[in-house]
This record gives C-alpha cells, structure tokens and sequence, in this order.
C-alpha cells in the first residue's frame, strides 16, 4: 500500500506532467528521392490541423503504469470537459478507486484515498516550470499538437517558428513561445499522427517530453493508444506511459466535481515529491 501512495503522488508528473464530430484526414506527398517540398510539408501541416475535430466531453479507460526501478501498474478511468478539466480515478486493486488526480486551469490537484490527504499545486511543479494550462495538457494527452496556453494548434499559430522536413519521413512543426527561453517540436507522420514532442532550451533538451504510438481512429479524429511521457523529479529521471481504450465516448454528460473534501488533510507537494526521489 505503501509503494501504491507513492505512486499515486508520482504519476501526476505525467498528468501534469498529466487526453462532436470528425474531421477528414489527407497524407502528404514526397518529391522524387523521398525529400519532401515545402508546399507538401505545408500541405501536411494544413491536413493535420483539420483533422483535429472539435469536441466537448470524453471518458475512457486504460491503464497507467509508473517506469523506473520498481514499475507499478494501475487501471484507471478518465474524463475530460474542454477547456476545463481532467480527471483522473486510479484503480489499481479490484476496481476500487485508491486514489485521484483533478487538473483544471494551470493547477494539480492529487488526493491520495488510503492517507487521507492531498496536495494542491501549480503545474509548474510537475513540468519543470513550463508553464502548460488545461488546454495544452488536454492536447498532450490526445496526441494533438498545440500552441502554448492557447490550445489546440490553428494554421494561424503567432509563434510557430517553422516547419522542416525530418527523419524518417516525419514534418517537425517546431513553436517559440514569446518570452520564453525554449522552443518546442512536434513530429508528425505522413499519416497525420503526433509522433513525439521534445523541448529545447539553449541547444538542450528540456526535462519534459512526450511519443506516441499505437494510434487509432475515433469519430473525433486519431487518438494514441499508448503515449509515454518522460521528466525529472530533483534530478531523478521518470516515465509514465498510459493506455487508453479504444471505446473513447465523445460529447456525453461527465462528473466534474472536485475531489477534495474535509475527510482530507493537505500537504505540502514540493516537500512530498522531494521526499519520493532522494
């Protein structure tokens, strides 16, 4: 029980680390030799954002396992409102929910059942202080690519840097937030499907990024069944990878109530994830 609270305070590294109707999909086309022309990169990149369809509610389940020296596995269920929340119920034994994790606007909050307690943060504390929001961590989740704090990416994204051809006959769609000190890169297939986010600063990498694989269809357009999420935790590296079913239901009524009440005590996050990781 023990490693499972554990757990449950590390796994909102991922989540914060910490997924209507559809849109249609169309590849892009190589030149002669494999290299890929502008115009069809910028093609592809257009395809992309359109096959981005809109929606208001999701709810699945899956599985979420924590890697690193002793991997922990739980089944878990999750449910997003647009723009407003996710919510995450962690249940690792006979499904029985131990545990909870509610993102909403650039905060976390993660309440631990067995302990009775819970913490309440900023995001910043899990993503090594880029400043993701809701919207961008919705996006994250399902394989969608986005503009800092502005969600779901449009072909008029004010700080996209550029758009080059990589390997393996992937487009990086690469943005510079205003003011800030990193840029980051999508990798897209020529199937339309997000491959990887990476983050630079300075030539380096940043300590948050993301794969996908597995994709499969929805009618709110191509979702990752599996999407592996890497940071740092006070130097310690961690990942997460998380498996979400293939029965995604789109645009239904969802619970999204808070999970903190007065049976729970709050704790200090910065004093309990440093204490995870010695």
């Amino acid at each position: 029980m023990k490693k499972c609270c554990v757990w449950l305070a590390a796994v909102a590294v991922a989540m914060a680390a910490l997924l209507g109707s559809c849109g249609t999909q169309k590849s892009g086309t190589a030149a002669g030799g494999g290299t890929m022309l502008p115009e069809a990169l910028s093609q592809r990149f257009e395809n992309t954002v359109a096959s981005y369809a809109d929606w208001t509610t999701l709810k699945t389940q899956g599985k979420v396992t924590l890697g690193g020296s002793s991997p922990f596995s739980s089944a878990m269920q999750i449910t997003m409102v647009r723009g407003k929340s996710v919510n995450v119920s962690l249940r690792p034994l006979l499904g029985i929910e131990m545990g909870r994790i509610y993102i909403t606007g650039d905060s976390v909050v993660i309440v631990n059942k067995v302990e009775k307690y819970y913490i309440a943060e900023s995001l910043t504390l899990l993503t090594g202080g880029v400043p993701l929001n809701i919207n961008d961590m919705q996006d994250l989740l399902l394989a969608r690519m986005f503009e800092l704090g502005n969600g779901t990416i449009t072909t008029r994204a004010a700080t996209l840097k550029g758009i080059t051809q990589g390997e393996d006959g992937l487009m990086n769609v690469t943005l510079q937030p205003k003011g800030m000190n990193f840029a980051y890169t999508f990798a897209v297939d020529g199937d339309l499907a997000l491959r990887a986010l990476t983050l630079e600063a300075g030539g380096r990498p940043v300590d948050l990024s993301a794969t996908y694989a597995s994709h499969f269809a929805t009618p709110c357009g191509k979702v990752a069944g599996n999407v592996h999420m890497a940071s740092k935790i006070g130097g310690k590296d961690m990942s997460i990878d998380f498996k979400f079913d293939q029965g995604i239901q789109w645009n239904q009524s969802v619970s999204d109530r808070s999970p903190i009440d007065s049976r729970y005590r709050r704790v200090d996050g910065a004093t309990l994830l440093k204490g995870m990781f010695k």
